[in-house]
């Protein structure tokens, strides 16, 4: 082949790459990402997680807890999320979390909403709810913000959390959203209709 050929071949490839980069970059920040999700197939991308502590009537072993799908209430369809933890060492939290990816090198907006649902209203804090973005998977229950009390209102209430992050070298970052034991007891509360905008 003609080495000018070549050349010309090279230079087309590199620039429609960088067009194509840039069309992303332009429609990215225009066009904010929106992720739905109400567990009606599944948790989607999200996954459970916990920072809680051992349980001393059952040594080795921490404290129970689980994060299931469940058809005892729903804001949105039939499931939502149910979240029990033994929080009768007055310390833990659990949390579902999932990554999303971004753009490297950028100051991106983040809203994550969703329904949480608690059987009783109270005016003692038995539990917070607690939200998290950022470009580090959350492993500790310092990693989150407390963006209200479990207990506001009996039923359904709609709470959210934004974020502003700086992403560096990162192409990804983390959402997650979850509660925080306040109170020597069992507890149990719903999650549903969980949406993360990123811009």
């Amino acid at each position: 082949m003609n080495p000018r050929i070549h050349v010309v071949i090279i230079t087309t490839v590199i620039t429609a790459m960088v067009i194509g980069v840039s069309i992303w970059y332009l429609y990215s920040s225009v066009n904010p990402q929106i992720i739905k999700e109400n567990f009606e197939n599944g948790f989607g991308e999200w996954v459970s997680d916990a920072d809680v502590p051992l349980d001393p009537n059952n040594p080795g072993h921490a404290v129970a807890w689980n994060i299931t799908r469940s058809t005892d209430v729903a804001s949105s369809g039939q499931y939502s999320l149910k979240l029990f933890i033994d929080g009768t060492q007055d310390d833990g939290t659990i949390w579902i979390e999932r990554k999303i990816a971004v753009r490297k090198n950028a100051l991106i907006h983040v809203n994550i909403s969703f329904d949480f649902f608690s059987m009783q209203e109270s005016f003692n804090t038995i539990a917070v709810i607690c939200a998290y973005a950022g470009i580090r998977n959350p492993e500790v229950e310092e990693s989150f913000g407390v963006i209200g009390s479990a207990n506001e209102v009996a039923g359904w209430k709609r709470y959210s959390l934004t974020a502003t992050i700086d992403t560096g070298s990162s192409e990804e970052i983390w959402v997650a959203l979850g509660i925080s034991v306040r109170w020597e007891t069992c507890m149990l509360y719903y999650i549903d209709n969980v949406e993360v905008e990123v811009k």
